[in-house]
């Protein structure tokens, strides 16, 4: 009898020191982590987006005793990570459920038997990069979830976030974003005249953004000041490109005659033939649409008439990626 209280009196101690202490343990795990990185949203963007991108940098996909494969779209919300361990039936899956561009990106894990999890990743800019942060929350039921939690699950992954994040500084610390576009379909048509203002600029090719910015708002001020109405998106009329020197008018088509000021001319656009077509991309890549659009007009036996603009369709001010911006090229010809 009295082995036996004794027994029982363990088992009781083992309960307890099982299941109390869980009964102070969170319901749900959480682990948080934060680094501050050299690059820009931009550049960072493409290597959390894209899953087959984090074998460059996250631990967990570097594992060598998983095999996985990708199904879904490449990037972006959709975009999923399938796993199995060598010599187990055991695996998951990681799937991106939520994504703002440059901003935020939420993704599913399934464990399988071991549950399931949520994680989140946030990206700030600051004056001395992007903000990252990266955070997971799981279910911990009582009570020997907690105990796995607390004592295996999260020193894990706080470990793996922390290198994680180390190998995301190292690899793309050194990156340039690289600007992507594309050039649609070259048609040829009729364009109307219209009423415009311009300001003539010329200057050399890193300076024509604050060229721009200084022209279009002194053309806007006028126009509000003077009582008119904006009738279009704002343009640039090409007269010199070749050379150092840049030189360009910006203008801003309105909907009635207004008589200018020193700085400030009215104009009436060209009207007849162009040939035109619609970039996507950063301005720094129109170039290439120009390249194709000049190849265009020689091959199919056109005569330049008079000088190409180009019209900025996109605001970039509502539009926060380059990538999106969409541009119309026109090039006078007969």
């Amino acid at each position: 009898m009295k082995t036996l209280k004794i027994v029982i009196i363990i088992l009781v101690v083992i309960l307890g020191i099982i299941l109390i202490p869980p009964l102070f343990m969170p319901s749900e795990l959480f682990i948080e982590r934060s680094k501050v990185l050299t690059a820009q949203p931009e550049v960072i963007w493409d290597q959390v987006n894209c899953l087959d991108n984090w074998e460059q940098w996250d631990v967990w996909h570097q594992d060598s005793n998983m095999t996985g494969y990708y199904e879904g779209p490449q990037c972006g919300v959709g975009s999923r990570n399938i796993w199995t361990y060598k010599n187990t039936d055991d695996g998951g899956s990681q799937t991106i459920t939520e994504a703002k561009e440059f901003a935020y990106i939420k993704t599913f894990l399934d464990f399988q038997k071991m549950g399931s999890a949520d994680a989140e990743l946030f990206f700030e800019k600051v004056p001395e990069g992007t903000k990252v942060t990266w955070n997971l929350r799981s279910d911990s039921p009582y009570p020997i979830m907690r105990w796995i939690s607390t004592l295996m699950i999260k020193p894990g992954v706080v470990e793996a976030y922390e290198t994680g994040l180390n190998n995301l500084e190292e690899l793309t610390k050194d990156m340039k974003l690289e600007p992507k576009y594309s050039t649609g379909e070259i048609t040829v048509r009729e364009v109307k005249q219209m009423n415009a203002l311009a300001i003539r600029s010329e200057c050399t090719a890193d300076n024509i953004a604050n060229e721009m910015g200084m022209a279009f708002g002194a053309i806007m001020q006028y126009i509000d000041e003077g009582g008119a109405n904006i009738a279009g998106a704002p343009f640039s009329i090409w007269y010199k490109w070749e050379d150092e020197i840049m030189v360009f008018d910006n203008a801003i088509p309105v909907n009635s005659k207004m008589k200018g000021n020193d700085k400030i001319n009215p104009i009436v656009t060209y009207q007849g033939k162009v040939a035109n077509v619609s970039h996507t991309g950063d301005y720094s890549t129109t170039q290439y649409s120009w390249l194709a659009l000049e190849e265009y007009v020689k091959a199919n036996g056109y005569e330049t008439n008079g000088d190409p603009w180009e019209t900025y369709i996109t605001d970039p001010q509502n539009e926060p990626n380059p990538n999106n911006w969409v541009t119309e090229l026109n090039w006078p010809i007969k």
